[in-house]
């Protein structure tokens, strides 16, 4: 690569992050007040991108309840959808809230998990944990696992159903990101938005309605989960989308009267004083990223979605992830090089995939580099031969000044 295309790439890069690092308002502002809320846990987040928009003793500890169902249903519908759930007189014994299935039933996977999510029946929760984990301790494994595969601090399961525990103890920002994970899935998404089920006649059929009011009092309500018992005192995730925003909610050890003002509140709150915007767009040249000793201009693939409020000055930190495994390839004008990790305010807000605006070929070192390394492997050879020498006629000197005898003694006869 010439020197002009070295310079025009470098300054290329200063003047991509100059216009990245210029706010997207004019001035900054601070943030909205949020609103007063009963609940001791709180959090809000943005579904898409997990963006926290506000938060109260978030990585704090607090007793889940039933909405530990959550992380149940998941692990039903992506282990177990197909298989059918046998109820065993344990699980027809479970304490607190039920769906009233009897030992020796056996339904279909989807009826169970959708009576379970919408009248907490702990009943169903422990069959499906024996359905799909084969035993419930083993199931309960499968729960934390999964959220420590999806990073979500302070969460601990001992059970399926959420009844209480000292060691089933969950987090609010755990449990946004156990719902954003699980909101993902389009059947879990269903189930959560859905009024009423039933299952089959024993000997009537059993209607169930979905006891979550946001689905019946909030415009724009999409789910997900609510829970109670006299440990956790009330407890929800709620979900609402407006405006192509998806915002989940989560509210741990609420009051009876708080926890419904709370729950709409906070959601406004959100959808009020958020706006979705754009700080780096799809196609937007990012800098250079240095792939094999080549510095190659990427721009980003996709658009970055961002809620900011009035006022907000944004300014995105850029740290490039380059795909080392192209290190030794050639490189193809839009073609994928790696990925982009984006922070703004000191939030982490997602990742944007980089694609290279130029064509590379392979690196190789060049003749003139091969050559110097040639000189200088040389130079020192040349240089221990030298001193070599030198130690040796160094050592035979000093013997003869030692034994100045040693001469005479060759001459005499």
């Amino acid at each position: 690569m010439n020197t002009r295309r070295r310079i025009a790439l470098a300054l290329t890069s200063i003047l991509g992050t100059f216009a990245l690092s210029t706010s997207v308002y004019a001035a900054s502002a601070p943030p909205p007040t949020p609103p007063s809320l009963s609940a001791q846990g709180a959090i809000l987040v943005d579904a898409n991108t997990g963006q926290i928009l506000y938060g109260r003793h978030i990585r704090q500890e607090f007793y889940p309840a039933s909405i530990t169902k959550i992380m149940t249903a998941y692990l039903a519908i992506t282990h177990g959808w197909n298989k059918t759930v046998h109820v065993s007189v344990e699980a027809q014994n479970q304490p607190g809230s039920s769906c009233y299935l009897r030992a020796g039933q056996a339904y279909p996977m989807p009826r169970v998990v959708t009576a379970m999510m919408m009248v907490s029946g702990n009943d169903a929760a422990y069959a499906i944990a024996q359905t799909v984990g084969g035993s419930v301790p083993h199931f309960v494994q499968m729960m934390n696992q999964t959220a420590q595969r999806w990073h979500a601090p302070g969460i601990h399961f001992a059970n399926p159903s959420g009844l209480p525990n000292p060691h089933h103890v969950v987090s609010a920002l755990g449990m946004a990101i156990i719902t954003e994970h699980a909101m993902a899935n389009p059947i879990f998404r269903q189930i959560v938005a859905t009024k009423v089920a039933s299952l089959p006649p024993d000997p009537t059929p059993r209607i169930y309605y979905n006891q979550n009011r946001l689905l019946y009092t909030y415009p724009g309500a999409i789910g997900v989960k609510i829970g109670y018992t006299i440990e956790a005192d009330e407890t929800i995730v709620g979900a609402a989308q407006r405006h192509g925003v998806t915002l989940i909610e989560v509210l741990l050890k609420d009051t009876p009267a708080g926890l419904w003002p709370d729950a709409a509140n906070l959601l406004n709150w959100g959808f009020q004083h958020f706006s979705l915007v754009h700080p780096i767009k799809a196609g937007a040249i990012l800098g250079t990223v240095d792939i094999g000793h080549r510095p190659i201009l990427v721009k980003s693939g996709a658009s970055l979605n961002y809620l900011a409020y009035p006022g907000e000055s944004i300014h995105p930190i850029l740290h490039f992830v380059p795909n080392n495994h192209l290190a030794s390839k050639p490189i193809t004008r839009n073609e994928l090089v790696g990925s982009v990790q984006i922070s703004i305010n000191g939030q982490d807000v997602g990742s944007l995939p980089l694609i290279s605006l130029s064509t590379m070929a392979p690196y190789q070192k060049s003749f003139v580099w091969r050559w110097k390394w040639i000189e200088s492997t040389l130079a020192v050879m040349i240089l221990i031969k030298l001193l070599s020498r030198y130690r040796s006629r160094y050592r035979r000197r000093k013997t003869l000044r030692v034994n100045p005898w040693h001469l005479r003694g060759s001459d005499s006869r």
